[in-house]
């Protein structure tokens, strides 16, 4: 039997590809139930007499915990065992749910997302640890490939149906769901997934772990290049455009809800083979690619004089940002034996920074009035992907070397 194993996973590819796919449906699910509450979040904080300020607070809370606690959480996964980790962060996920959907109170509600965002952080960091060791090197692409687009997949189908359950049966109804979901997949994780293959190492944690991957090159242009991913994804795509479509196009909100669905569908087109395809050619020309051409687009989309235009560009950047794949797929390869925990923890870190930093920066350029939006927005997203495509130039790419050594046998 051909046996996989790597960093305390030990399994034949057939038991690999099915953690894989487990794996991938329980991110999908809890996706899912976290896109649910975009909708309804606001408006729910709103209830208990709150003003837009402390919302902003409350949405914030994920966000921070998130960035504070994924480096840990990659370091000890690695330490008491992903499958282990994976199960805490599902139960965090459910608990927080749960005392949302009761809350009684602002602060009750805070609480409830700073767990939520705990548990996130434990479960999506450890499940990318799992996917990593549970999968051979050569297909490694394609396996996180399928995570990440069903991840995607759970993140963009929720919102509709969030707003439905919230006005037909309460705003806490999809909190109740949400917790519902988390539950099942915290079942399927421990029902699903042989202890045995994914075993903690022991042993201590050390502050060398972190250090290594921050001075490693190419560890640190693939992190730059996510949080300039995170920062037109967070930043401009859901804060600046909904504004630019209204201001500059007079887009209703329908109409910009349509093209952004064309925008997610191009780019979970692109998503899904681009991890067996950097499995092949290699990770660098696709990221590099990706940001580059995403760069050009979003200054593009600043002189869109019609819904035409806009829609066009949109659609092409959906593509664009499908080129990346698997990003998390580049960190396994370029990590060191026994760092992986620490070097996904820090991949993860700098997703969620670009998160909440992009929103910050970006509205930064907006003009003080109700009049349109300028071209400075789109300019400084556009300039802070291609200047984090330049880095990439010069980054190791394991699977491009092995792949030019073996055309030459």
């Amino acid at each position: 039997m051909n046996v996989v194993e790597d960093g305390g996973a030990r399994c034949s590819p057939k038991q690999g590809l099915k953690a894989t796919v487990l794996i991938s449906a329980v991110g999908f699910l809890v996706s899912f139930g976290f896109s649910l509450l975009t909708p309804v979040l606001p408006l729910y904080a709103l209830t208990f007499g709150i003003d837009l300020a402390m919302v902003g607070t409350l949405v914030g809370s994920i966000g921070i915990t998130k960035v504070l606690l994924d480096i840990p959480a990659g370091m000890v996964s690695d330490r008491v065992g992903t499958r282990r980790f994976m199960s805490l962060g599902l139960f965090i996920v459910a608990a927080s749910a749960l005392i949302s959907a009761m809350a009684i109170n602002y602060w009750m509600l805070l609480i409830g997302l700073i767990l939520q965002g705990a548990g996130t952080a434990v479960y999506f960091t450890s499940s990318y640890l799992a996917v990593s060791r549970l999968c051979p090197a050569s297909k490694r692409g394609g396996h996180l490939g399928l995570f990440v687009s069903m991840q995607f997949l759970g993140s963009t189908s929720g919102p509709l149906l969030g707003g439905l359950f919230g006005q037909s049966f309460g705003l806490g109804t999809p909190f109740l769901i949400y917790a519902l979901l988390a539950f099942v997949s915290l079942a399927m994780v421990r029902l699903g997934i042989d202890r045995s293959l994914l075993e903690g190492r022991g042993g201590r944690l050390e502050i060398r772990q972190l250090t290594h991957s921050l001075r490693d090159r190419t560890l640190a242009s693939i992190n730059v290049g996510l949080l300039a991913i995170s920062v037109i994804r967070i930043g401009l795509i859901a804060t600046i455009l909904p504004i630019f479509a209204t201001r500059n196009l007079s887009l209703t909100p329908v109409e910009f809800g349509s093209i952004l669905t064309a925008f997610s569908f191009a780019n979970f087109v692109t998503l899904l083979p681009m991890g067996s395809l950097s499995d092949r050619l290699g990770r660098r020309p696709f990221m590099f690619s990706s940001l580059f051409i995403t760069g050009v687009l979003c200054i593009s989309l600043a002189f869109a004089e019609d819904a035409m235009i806009f829609a066009i560009i949109m659609i092409a950047m959906g593509a664009a940002l499908g080129l990346t794949g698997p990003i998390g797929a580049w960190v396994s390869d370029v990590s060191r034996q026994g760092e992986l925990g620490a070097s996904m923890g820090l991949f993860r870190t700098m997703g969620d920074v670009g998160s909440f930093i992009g929103p910050v920066a970006l509205t930064f350029f907006m003009p003080s009035g109700e009049g349109a939006i300028g071209a400075a927005p789109f300019i400084m997203a556009g300039l802070t992907a291609v200047a984090a495509s330049v880095p990439l130039l010069w980054a190791r790419d394991p699977v491009a070397e092995r792949s030019r050594a073996d055309k030459r046998r």
